[in-house]
């Protein structure tokens, strides 16, 4: 039996772009959840290192622990950014975690942070501002037809995008 998705902007569950409140939240969630997931190998890192000073496994340290959970919960924050904002704008955003653990690593670890990674670090973050700010209009499909169309011809493009 086939149904249409939506028939009409105005009936329920026609597609909505998202409102901007709700692309603030999703944004602020992704930035959050990118730099959970940042810290989460430097955690692991600093508690395994703990671990090995002590004699005993890195199952048994608190900071190894913490930086597991921190993993689960900015995977489960991702998971949210995408459910709220197009994924043209979170993705970008999972960059920002590579130049906020390399930071981190340099103050927890004690790691020496050089001149081409402190440049890998700020085009990181220039990158990601870049391809956030130049990110395509996504249309929605609306109804069946469309989505039929965009899965047998996924090249064509039905509507112009303004």
């Amino acid at each position: 039996m086939r149904m249409p998705l939506a028939t009409g902007a105005g009936e329920v569950g026609a597609a909505q772009s998202p409102g901007p409140a709700a692309v603030s939240l999703g944004l602020s969630v992704a930035v959050v959840s990118s730099l959970v997931n940042g810290s989460t190998f430097v955690l692991q890192k600093k508690g395994i290192v703990r671990a090995r000073g002590r004699g005993t496994s890195y199952l048994t340290d608190i900071v190894w622990w913490s930086g597991t959970i921190a993993m689960a919960l900015g995977q489960i924050g991702n998971f949210l950014a995408y459910t709220a904002v197009p994924t043209v704008l979170v993705t970008p955003l999972g960059a920002l975690g590579v130049p906020f653990g390399s930071i981190l690593a340099s103050y927890l670890l004690k790691e020496k942070l050089n001149i081409l990674g402190k440049l890998g670090c700020l085009l990181s973050c220039a990158g990601s501002v870049v391809l956030i700010i130049h990110s395509p209009k996504s249309e929605s499909v609306t109804t069946q037809a469309e989505l039929e169309e965009k899965l047998t011809n996924p090249a064509h493009q039905s509507h112009v995008i303004t």
